[in-house]
């Protein structure tokens, strides 16, 4: 059995938060306070952590899966199972292409995406079949160079004298509608809401002591950094530039230009988001396979070549364009996917676990 410590998962929740938020910024309609927002939306993450973790420790069980069979028995179990193995995967298919749209555009334009595509989904599987054990070992050695850029990005933006703190002004100009309309439901969601992906992959964390301040800590303190790089893009670009860019970080980190020699530094952005991306494809996959084994106790290396066939097909089949892609991501999937499989399901199952365990307490006590 494989496990990783309580330093690996707060990099894995760190990362896999980060991920696509950076990409394409988030909390746009609270405009300049959308740094406020996610910074509030953090806190709606931590006690979304607590809901997952009290469902371990009501259920006794080490995952959403387990915990589904022992309240709803075998049958229904796996339907919401499989439930969740596809929303899994489209998610998976909906962060790659993410990824595939921010290279075709800032690195290889001329370079077919389907390519792109299927190679990151290759690294993802080889990575998959040695477990996720590795893949959090990885991590230890790539965040000294991530912190190392994010310090390296805010340092040269600051020497070109791109910040401008004026333009986060005025706050809360509107009040607190927009900041409010940009947390319900797309920050509730979209990142904070997909650690839901975490209470399907508890089974590897070995002692669950600190699991809830682990992973609170991780969710707040990448929250605080989002809120820190969204209110950076807002002193560079402004509201209205930083609404309209499809990839706003790299926009901002675009006007750096010192002394005719420091420019085109969209690497150190890519690089930190290449990492991300990687982490969420990966867990939001292992997920799923690890679904699909609890379905059909088949060993879930088994489904890793089936499943990286269906994300290749899917990363080009779920939208025409980037602009459709962004527009299905905004409207359609926070209200009829995401809320219900993250806020739904888990409170459901919270609830009818603590009903369970008051009424065999109630039993045991009458006995």
């Amino acid at each position: 059995m494989e496990y990783i410590s309580y330093t690996q998962l707060f990099l894995l929740i760190f990362f896999f938060e980060i991920g696509s938020a950076v990409v394409i910024g988030v909390g746009d309609e609270a405009k300049q306070d959308a740094w406020i927002a996610v910074l509030l939306a953090s806190f709606i993450g931590a006690a979304l952590m607590f809901v997952y973790v009290k469902i371990l420790a009501l259920s006794s069980q080490s995952s959403l899966y387990s915990g589904l069979g022992s309240l709803l028995g075998t049958k229904i179990s796996k339907g919401i199972t499989f439930l969740y193995v596809v929303y899994f995967i489209y998610i998976a298919a909906r962060v790659l292409r993410d990824f595939i749209e921010l290279v075709n555009t800032v690195i290889y334009p001329q370079t077919s995406g389907e390519i792109i595509g299927i190679l990151f989904i290759l690294t993802v599987m080889y990575y998959l079949y040695h477990g996720l054990e590795v893949s959090a070992r990885s991590l230890i050695v790539f965040m000294p160079y991530i912190v190392s850029f994010l310090f390296l990005i805010v340092l040269f933006l600051w020497v070109n004298k791109s910040i401008d703190v004026n333009r986060m002004r005025p706050i809360f100009a509107d009040g607190s509608r927009p900041i409010i309309a940009a947390i319900y439901p797309e920050l509730m969601t979209f990142p904070f809401g997909e650690t839901v992906v975490f209470l399907c992959l508890m089974s590897y964390v070995q002692q669950k002591k600190q699991l809830f301040k682990v992973c609170t800590a991780a969710v707040i303190v990448s929250g605080v950094l989002l809120a820190f790089f969204t209110s950076l893009k807002l002193a560079v670009l402004g509201v209205d530039l930083s609404s309209t860019a499809s990839f706003p970080l790299l926009s901002a980190i675009r006007r750096i230009s010192i002394a005719d020699f420091l420019e085109r530094l969209d690497a150190l952005v890519v690089f930190v988001i290449l990492v991300g991306i990687f982490i969420k494809v990966l867990l939001f996959t292992l997920a799923a396979l690890k679904g699909m084994e609890v379905i059909s106790s088949i060993p879930y290396r088994f489904f890793i070549l089936p499943f990286g066939g269906i994300l290749s097909v899917l990363m080009i089949i779920i939208a025409d364009n980037y602009a459709e892609h962004i527009q299905e991501g905004l409207q359609f999937v926070p209200y009829y996917i995401h809320l219900p499989l993250q806020y739904g399901i888990p409170i459901f199952l919270l609830i009818g676990l603590w009903v369970k365990k008051k009424l065999g307490g109630k039993r045991s006590e009458a006995g």
